[in-house]
């Protein structure tokens, strides 16, 4: 794997406010066994979002790392998505943190913009934000983006609310199509 994204360390350390389920190797895993066909269902949704639909796959990626980053998640921080290997590199992360003065092109910015604002307030999405979006993408798209967003966030704040933090600064490649290993 391409060396990381030198970003700031940004989201949950130490130990997580609940204990694993015994014998249940994993922070997250451990943590997120409690409810078992919860964690499943998300994950079978997810997949759907990831590896379907109508939003190019390097939006997606961008969007999700926007998310962690807005969010605090560092366990989304250090995944890569199998899906999305050559729609993005590492490199690409390099400048997440500052949409406005990235290199970015301007049709990813649009959605950058939208998700950060969504992901830190929905209620910050403002009129305009949505305007820029008509702009580059289909009403699919956006909604496809929207629902991204929601689940990404939404994953994200899981953990951080949980303070679950990566069981190692690693990346880990997560695969739909093989996600126990």
């Amino acid at each position: 794997m391409a060396e990381r994204a030198l970003l700031p360390l940004i989201g949950p350390v130490g130990e997580p406010r609940l204990e694993a389920v015994p014998g249940v190797p994993g922070t997250f895993s451990g943590v997120m066994a409690w409810r078992q066909d919860l964690t499943d269902k998300f994950f079978e949704l997810y997949a759907m979002v990831w590896t379907g639909g109508v939003l190019d796959v390097r939006i997606k990626d961008l969007a999700r790392m926007k998310i962690a980053r807005t969010v605090g998640c560092r366990i989304c921080q250090n995944t890569r998505f199998k899906v999305a290997e050559g729609a993005t590199v590492e490199h690409d992360y390099d400048e997440i943190d500052n949409i406005e003065t990235s290199s970015y092109t301007d049709r990813e910015k649009a959605a950058l913009r939208y998700v950060q604002a969504f992901a830190a307030n929905a209620a910050l999405v403002t009129d305009e934000i949505v305007e820029d979006l008509r702009r580059y993408y289909s009403p699919a798209e956006i909604v496809e983006l929207t629902i991204l967003t929601a689940l990404a966030g939404g994953f994200g704040s899981i953990n951080v609310a949980l303070n679950i933090a990566p069981d190692d600064e690693e990346l880990h490649v997560f695969d739909f199509a093989d996600p126990v290993s």
